[in-house]
């Protein structure tokens, strides 16, 4: 681990970690991300990792990106994936997203003094208390240092006001008054709690969507586990099978065995055509065993003849 810079070693798949499933329960595993289509519950994009949902978000909404060709689309995710850096990314990349927000422990003897409560002036850069007292900041950047991954500054903000509040007992029992640390993504923070409270309907669907593929492949068909080892490419591949398989079969059921049969003829067909279409300029483009040196790309008849049969451009 010295040598490497790992913080962990699996001596039965070089490349799995030991990761937190829920609670206190562990498991030596890969962590697969995907990304599933709402209309249909198709997965458009998956992606094997040894590492928990924390900072997976950025990278599968740029995927998602790039697949769809546009930013047009809203991205649903749990709790697990609430991090101020990933969400700086979407907001970034134009993407609108709804992530669940983690329960936070109450913070004030009285819950009516929980941060929550507490109202920030962007222009003043002050807190006003629910006793309309202002918690100031003196401007200085601190940084946590909960692990590397972790890291991230903030701004703390207090008030003298608390000495004689006569309400101090229910807003804190800290020696020197209340104390709020204002993090660099809490605006995104606090965007992706206004757009969960402005449709949590939409939010609701997120289980019914992509948890759909998931709950067939696991629980239906009993993949709950991969066969390789050995590797993240190796585990993908595997992965990637039995997407394959489920999207092949949950097309099937959407479309019907009839309409999968057009469709599929119309796979052969288009098939059958490049084939005889690559045979064509194979021949022309080889004269015994030499490269023809007249050959010009411009299909042949034949080929022509092929492409305005099927309306090809």
């Amino acid at each position: 681990m010295e040598e490497t810079g790992e913080s962990q070693i699996s001596t039965s798949d070089p490349e799995s970690r030991q990761m937190i499933l829920r609670g206190n329960i562990t498991e030596v595993a890969y962590n697969v991300q995907s990304t599933v289509d709402a209309q249909h519950c198709i997965p458009i994009d998956y992606e094997v990792t040894n590492h928990n949902d924390k900072k997976a978000m950025g990278a599968m909404v740029r995927r998602a990106k790039s697949i769809l060709g546009n930013t047009d689309f809203t991205a649903l995710f749990d709790k697990g994936y609430h991090t101020g850096s990933e969400l700086e990314i979407a907001r970034g990349l134009g993407i609108k997203t709804l992530v669940a927000i983690p329960a936070t422990a109450s913070n004030a003897p009285d819950t009516r003094y929980n941060v929550q409560h507490f109202v920030y002036d962007a222009q003043e850069d002050h807190y006003i208390c629910p006793e309309n007292h202002f918690l100031k900041t003196n401007g200085n950047f601190y940084i946590n240092h909960r692990g590397k991954s972790n890291q991230s500054e903030f701004k703390q903000y207090k008030t003298k006001a608390c000495n004689g509040c006569p309400v101090r007992e229910l807003c804190t029992t800290a020696k020197n008054g209340r104390l709020l640390a204002r993090n660099i993504y809490t605006p995104v923070y606090e965007e992706n709690k206004r757009n969960m409270e402005a449709d949590p309907e939409l939010y609701r669907r997120r289980q019914a969507i992509v948890e759909h593929p998931f709950g067939t492949i696991k629980r239906q068909w009993g993949f709950d586990h991969i066969l390789s080892k050995k590797g993240k490419k190796r585990a993908s591949a595997d992965v990637g099978f039995i997407f394959i398989a489920y999207n092949l079969k949950r097309i099937l059921s959407l479309m019907g065995k009839k309409g999968f049969r057009e469709m599929y003829a119309q796979l052969i067909l288009c098939l059958s055509v490049l084939i005889q279409a690559y045979k064509a300029i194979f021949r022309t483009l080889y004269s015994n065993d030499t490269i023809n040196p007249n050959f010009s790309p411009t299909p042949n008849p034949t080929v022509k003849k092929l492409i305005l049969a099927h309306n090809w451009q």
